[in-house]
């Protein structure tokens, strides 16, 4: 039997279910699902208690095959007490869903990558990342093996620090994320005040270039009826979002906030496009939700976006707003477009599910633990 340990004290972070966390929560349910069968045993470690009632945890409650590690003591941790519980737990791997190490790990790591933009962007549009670039280093120089979650993010490896990765792709969950009903279709237009919108989702930081949306929707939006609505948490970008939004009153636009993935579904299924032209994304994951959603999306010609994209989008240089304005005006003034990109980019979402990363990932813990 295979042990595996995994650093799961993101799902605790009392943060919103977005990037990291919700790529470690839904590979982590679907590795669930499949450890019976190959006779995995994984032991999620915690630096606090998780209470048993964590939303997050429903579907990982411990089991013969699941089983919780939580810290003893919390400080010097990370340094030494948590290399200390892989040798008592016996594991023959240890992962870290995010690119952080702990300091003593006595056991083979594997450590996934999502993105190195911090070293492939501008210092300014790339704030958020450069303060864990050091630790995000530090984990990929020494892990026995890298996980990328897309070529782009592997590229970014390659090209940084030299190192190879093997290529994951993240997944859509199909049963969350469907086309939603009429009736909840209709209330969320109500709640938004309009019946025809543009979505854009994502935490608002400068790398995912909200700020160009707005400006380039602002050329556009007396030529078509459509509200923006960008929806999502505040970060490094969102002190500019607020700003031009008040300095701007004319502009149909509005910033809803974060919207729990229990209402996405919905909320992505009443648009008449998803709109994403960040800057760089190491993989994207509302590209694919939305097209699993069956509304077409224009994403960004370049990262991970425009391969995950793969000619089920319609792609724009995100630095070009006069571009970005254009292709939007395209998709919003043509039926037939959207109706095409709608049935690609459902079939493009079917291509990626969390099974199949489970069974990938299983496969790189057998493979490092074979060569440990």
């Amino acid at each position: 039997m295979l042990r595996v340990g995994i650093e799961a004290s993101g799902l605790l972070s009392g943060k919103a279910l977005t990037g990291v966390k919700r790529y470690l929560l839904c590979l982590l349910e679907a590795l669930a699902e499949q450890a019976a069968a190959e006779q995995v045993q994984l032991l999620l470690y915690f630096i606090q208690p998780p209470r048993r009632a964590e939303p997050a945890l429903v579907k990982l409650q411990p089991s013969r095959w699941l089983c919780w590690r939580v810290a003893p003591f919390q400080r010097a941790w990370w340094r030494i007490g948590m290399g200390m519980a892989m040798l008592l737990d016996r594991l023959h791997v240890f992962h870290f869903p995010a690119p952080h190490m702990a300091r003593f790990c006595p056991v083979p790591a594997v450590v996934t990558v999502h993105d190195l933009a911090a070293l492939s962007l501008p210092p300014e549009q790339s704030l958020k990342e450069r303060r864990y670039l050091d630790d995000a280093l530090d984990a990929a120089r020494r892990a026995a093996h890298l996980i990328a979650v897309s070529h782009s993010a592997a590229d970014e490896v390659r090209r940084h620090l030299g190192l190879e990765a093997t290529v994951i792709h993240e997944g859509v969950d199909a049963r969350r994320f469907q086309p939603a009903a009429e009736a909840e279709i209709d209330a969320v237009r109500a709640q938004l005040g309009t019946d025809r919108y543009v979505l854009c989702v994502g935490t608002l930081q400068q790398r995912k270039n909200q700020l160009g949306l707005l400006r380039a929707f602002a050329q556009i939006q007396g030529r078509v009826p459509h509200t923006l609505i960008l929806a999502g948490g505040e970060g490094s970008g969102a002190e500019a979002v607020k700003t031009y939004l008040a300095e701007h009153p004319y502009v149909r636009a509005k910033w809803i906030g974060y919207v729990p993935e229990s209402q996405l579904t919905a909320l992505y299924s009443g648009a008449d496009a998803l709109a994403l032209p960040s800057f760089w994304e190491g993989f994207g994951l509302p590209v694919l939700e939305a097209m699993a959603c069956g509304t077409p999306v224009l994403t960004s010609n370049c990262s991970g976006l425009a391969e995950i994209a793969e000619g089920a989008a319609l792609l724009t240089d995100p630095h070009d707003e006069t571009a970005i304005a254009n292709a939007l005006l395209r998709l919003l003034t043509d039926s037939e477009l959207r109706e095409r990109l709608r049935a690609a980019g459902k079939a493009r979402a079917a291509q990626f599910t969390w099974s199949k990363a489970a069974q990938q990932t299983l496969a790189v813990y057998r493979r490092v633990a074979r060569l440990a």
